[in-house]
């Protein structure tokens, strides 16, 4: 009798060991506390490491609350660990993002940014940020911190054709910035619409046209001004008129 009611529970036992085979191994970070972070980029929030699809999209440093850091087998490469952050969203929504596209801080520049190669003001100069971008702080060391943008950066936002720099984990003095999410809202909106607008792609540029048109009619975002002088140089870059020929009939 005591075999025959073993013999259930040594196969139960055996389903769940063969369960618990047959998932990914997780390693939580020890001693983890709840932060805030940022995201870096528009994000795809996922209801576990490894489904397949997202279930909603973060926007562009939107605020959200670390729960804690996960290491899993990259999908790909089983050798290789990805890093995964267990997120909540202000609407309470929680899943897993990519932890490598998260940062402990979000700004917007509302004034030129100088970046230098070093944390010291004897290091070289390598651009000077306009007003208008969305960065974020990597790491900080006494008055400097160590920013990233995500994306290559306008030098200057009033030309036709201005000039992009790539300047991430690269070192700042942060005056001139504000971490007023309103302002950084407005900064996400602007910068976004001022990229399209760049954009050689005809579809996208008309799209941004049309987003700083926006900007500049609602009058309420701090970047209002700047949306009005993007949306001046297409006037600047349009081709002249060409003069008729010397003795053409007036129109």
């Amino acid at each position: 009798m005591k075999m025959q009611r073993s013999i259930p529970v040594l196969i139960i036992s055996s389903l769940m060991l063969f369960a618990a085979c047959g998932k990914k191994k997780t390693e939580t970070q020890p001693g983890q506390q709840a932060r805030i972070a940022y995201t870096v980029y528009q994000l795809g929030l996922y209801e576990k490491t490894d489904a397949a699809k997202a279930s909603e999209w973060l926007n562009r440093a939107e605020m959200v609350t670390v729960l804690e850091t996960v290491s899993v087998p990259d999908a790909k490469n089983p050798a290789k660990k990805v890093e995964w952050a267990k997120i909540e969203r202000t609407t309470g929504k929680q899943g897993f993002v990519d932890a490598t596209r998260l940062e402990s801080k979000a700004f917007v520049v509302t004034g030129n940014l100088d970046i230098f190669n070093v944390n010291q003001v004897s290091g070289k100069k390598l651009t000077s940020v306009p007003q208008g971008h969305v960065g974020f702080v990597v790491e900080e060391r006494g008055d400097w911190a160590k920013v990233r943008f995500g994306y290559k950066v306008y030098e200057k936002w009033d030309q036709p054709k201005p000039t992009l720099k790539y300047v991430d984990q690269q070192w700042a003095q942060l005056t001139g910035v504000s971490y007023d999410p309103v302002a950084i809202g407005e900064g996400v909106e602007f910068e976004a619409a001022a990229r399209k607008f760049f954009d050689a792609d005809a579809a996208k540029k008309a799209q941004g046209k049309k987003d700083l048109e926006t900007i500049v009619n609602d009058g309420k975002s701090a970047f209002a001004t700047l949306a009005k002088n993007v949306l001046a140089t297409a006037i600047e870059s349009a081709p002249a008129e060409a003069a008729p020929a010397e003795g053409a009939a007036a129109p």
